[in-house]
């Protein structure tokens, strides 16, 4: 198999690792902590809003909260507005006269780390009378978003990080690998001004394929984010309306920053910093022997690039989680510097097998030795240095990430995605140290001694293509991390589940679904005709948790209204899938039963 065929079979490993990892639904970022009116409120008179209160600022863009009556019909006046410029608060205005019934109010937010959050209540005006015709999952149902564009967002996303790699690594491989090691190596011999002439071309191939992916997949993500938090498809949410919604978003400005630095980033390549950067040899002088360097990139030069550059190491950081999630002040450099070097680490490898080769084709076997022996010296150690700052920074965001504790490694999509990535790089780890331990110091010998690379050529060729291969699929592995809540920023509740009972409808929900006192409303609907179920002789509800031997524990209830009961403070300790059975008798005879699952963390 040749390395396109490799790059392209890792490219699908890493589209088919995201589909695995990806969310069947997005998760909680922000935990809902207050309503008004209240979940299961009953209500003498219509109030005027609806009001939703959440732990940290969220976005109300996309029609965020809406109002529906029993029938299913909006009832709201369709203004979100964040009350007294509280962005931590959202809420919707409701239409004058509203009939005594029940009514539904459905939020879909955007939370401070980018990703949707969605839920809903249920109250009632005056007599409730029938009960609601769809459910709160129901109602949000219609906004979901696709696994189609799921799967895009997260290749999107492995795009953009290759793309920054490509950069951030290609400019870091240029300088401190490649230019002191051509400037070392190069002899008299011909060839060697054609051999750096032809690395040139295939450098600034490589940093032009970087600038136009990073910009491609920057407008893409801002279009797939206006899908996702509007539940819509990304033909839909290609319309200017919801692109402009999108922009006025946080992660709409960082990804617009971004789609902008990399425009100024290909400007100044353009505009000559890549020629002045990579080096080109040049005869030392008319009629003698020798070779030299262009001179230097200048101090102008360099800050052209670094300026971009360094927003390019940045904006992941403030797109993701580092700046959500405290400590912000230890995990925002973490995220920082595990970005440098991951693309320091890809960004060289793939500058090894893709460009290099382009330049040792034009030299004679003896001074492609002394050339990959020169160039291997001095990227060996900056790759070493990359896996030791990975390895520590990824450690310490992990262990903050899933609260300290090594169980959310194996009970959440969070660290499972973890232990993969984790697995992959210690595969990659291996093939480094085949790289340092056997490659570069044959090549060194067979450069002392004139001959060509031989087999040692072939063994780094081969473990070259592994790595690249490893590390597209790792950044896949990352794009699908990304989508995840850390397990300790993870929101808990409340949950909503709704079964069918005999001839009942039943609908429970646990607020907050945390460790500690819970609230629990059971609403109870006649299948058929949707009135609350008034035949109820006695209600029963239990709790189990099977995983820690915990029987059922009963639930003490109290009737609130029609069909409607209600636990003010019950326990659920400790964290786990816990069993709630509900019994509904409704007779000396029958009695009808249901058991939902809800997760408490």
């Amino acid at each position: 198999m040749n390395a396109r065929a490799r790059i392209g079979l890792a490219l699908v490993l890493a589209a088919l690792g995201a589909l695995v990892l990806a969310p069947a639904a997005a998760q909680a970022h922000a935990t809902l902590e207050d309503t008004s009116p209240e979940r299961g409120a009953d209500l003498r008179t219509a109030p005027r809003a609806v009001t939703f209160r959440f732990d940290e600022p969220v976005e109300g863009n996309f029609g965020a909260v809406r109002v529906y009556d029993a029938k299913g019909r909006r009832v709201d006046d369709s203004k979100v507005v964040h009350p007294g410029g509280r962005g931590s608060e959202v809420s919707i205005g409701l239409r004058s006269g509203l009939a005594d019934g029940t009514y539904t109010a459905t939020y879909r937010v955007i939370s401070a780390d980018s990703h949707p959050v969605s839920g809903g209540v249920v109250f009632s005006i005056g007599k409730p009378g029938t009960g609601p015709a769809a459910t709160v999952s129901d109602l949000l149902s219609g906004s979901s978003t696709g696994r189609a564009t799921e799967i895009a967002f997260g290749i999107a996303r492995g795009v953009d990080y290759l793309a920054i790699a490509l950069m951030l690594g290609g400019l870091a491989f240029l300088l401190l690998s490649w230019r002191p090691a051509l400037v070392r190596a190069a002899g008299a011999g011909g060839g060697w001004p054609e051999a750096s002439t032809a690395f040139a071309a295939r450098a600034r191939r490589m940093l032009i394929v970087a600038v136009v992916l990073g910009v491609l997949s920057g407008l893409a993500g801002i279009v797939l984010q206006g899908a996702t938090a509007g539940g819509s498809s990304f033909w839909s949410a290609l319309d200017p309306g919801v692109v402009r919604e999108v922009l006025g978003t946080r992660f709409g400005r960082i990804w617009g920053l971004r789609v902008l630095d990399w425009l100024v980033l290909g400007t100044v390549l353009a505009a000559g910093a890549s020629a002045a950067t990579i080096p080109v040899l040049r005869p030392a002088a008319v009629g003698a022997d020798g070779v030299a360097p262009a001179p230097f990139p200048s101090a102008g030069v360099l800050a052209a690039l670094a300026v971009p550059a360094a927003v390019l190491a940045i904006t992941p950081a403030l797109a993701g989680h580092a700046t959500t999630q405290s400590p912000v002040a230890v995990l925002f450099p973490l995220d920082v510097v595990h970005v440098l070097a991951m693309s320091v680490w890809i960004g060289g490898l793939v500058a090894l097998l893709f460009v290099v080769p382009a330049a040792t084709r034009r030299l004679d076997p003896p001074e492609r030795s002394r050339l990959l022996a020169a160039v291997l010296v001095r990227f060996s150690p900056i790759a070493l240095a990359c896996v030791i700052a990975l390895a520590a920074t990824g450690v310490v965001q992990a262990l903050i990430d899933m609260g300290w504790s090594l169980s959310a490694l194996t009970d959440t999509p969070f660290g499972r995605a973890v232990l993969i990535k984790v697995a992959l790089l210690a595969v990659l780890v291996g093939l480094g140290a085949v790289n340092r331990q056997r490659v570069v110091p044959s090549l060194r010998r067979l450069a002392d001694g004139g001959q060509p690379p031989g087999a040692a050529g072939r063994l780094l060729r081969t473990t070259l293509r592994s790595e690249v291969a490893l590390l597209v699929v790792v950044l896949g592995v990352t794009s699908a991390l990304v989508s995840y809540a850390p397990p300790v920023a993870t929101a808990s509740g409340p949950v909503s589940k709704t079964t069918r009972i005999g001839p009942i409808e039943l609908q429970t929900t646990v607020d907050p679904a945390r460790v500690g006192a819970n609230q629990m409303h059971v609403y109870l609907f006649d299948a058929k005709s949707g009135a609350a179920y008034t035949k109820t002789k006695e209600l029963t509800v239990k709790a189990a948790l099977p995983s820690k031997d915990i029987a059922g524990l009963s639930v003490t209830m109290h009737q609130a209204g029609p069909g409607h009961y209600v636990a003010d403070a019950f326990q659920l300790v400790p964290a786990g899938d816990w069993q709630i059975t509900v019994t509904d008798r409704v007779s000396d005879f029958d009695e009808y039963t249901g058991t939902l699952k809800v997760r408490v963390r």
